[in-house]
C-alpha cells in the first residue's frame, strides 16, 4: 500500500521506536497502533522479522469502535479487539 503524500508529512511525526499502543501479528504481518495524527491513531504495518514499519491509515477511537476507512473490515476488527483489551488493561493498571 502507497501512502499518500498529504499522509507522507503526518506519517514522519509517527515515532515507530516508542512503545506502540497495541502490537500484534496477523497472518504474517506485523500490525501497530500509535498515536501519532493528533487526535487520531496511526496504524502502521510490516513483514514479520522486518525493521522498517510503514504508516497504512489514520485510525478512529470513540472507546468502543476503531474506524479506519482505508483498511479492509476483517482487518480492523481484529485491531478494533486488541485495541480495547489494551485499553482495559490500561485502566485496570490506573493508566491515564
Amino acid at each position: 500500500m502507497q501512502i499518500k503524500p498529504d499522509r507522507a508529512a503526518a506519517a514522519a511525526s509517527v515515532n515507530h521506536d516508542e512503545t506502540p499502543i497495541v502490537e500484534l501479528e496477523i497472518e504474517g504481518v506485523d500490525y501497530r497502533i500509535d498515536t501519532g495524527f493528533g487526535s487520531a491513531l496511526a496504524i502502521s504495518s510490516r513483514a514479520c522479522g522486518t525493521w522498517d514499519w510503514a504508516v497504512l491509515a489514520e485510525g478512529r477511537w470513540d472507546g468502543v469502535r476503531l474506524r479506519a476507512k482505508p483498511l479492509d473490515r476483517p482487518l480492523v476488527a481484529v485491531l478494533e479487539r486488541a485495541l480495547a483489551a489494551a485499553m482495559a488493561d490500561r485502566d485496570e493498571a490506573g493508566g491515564a
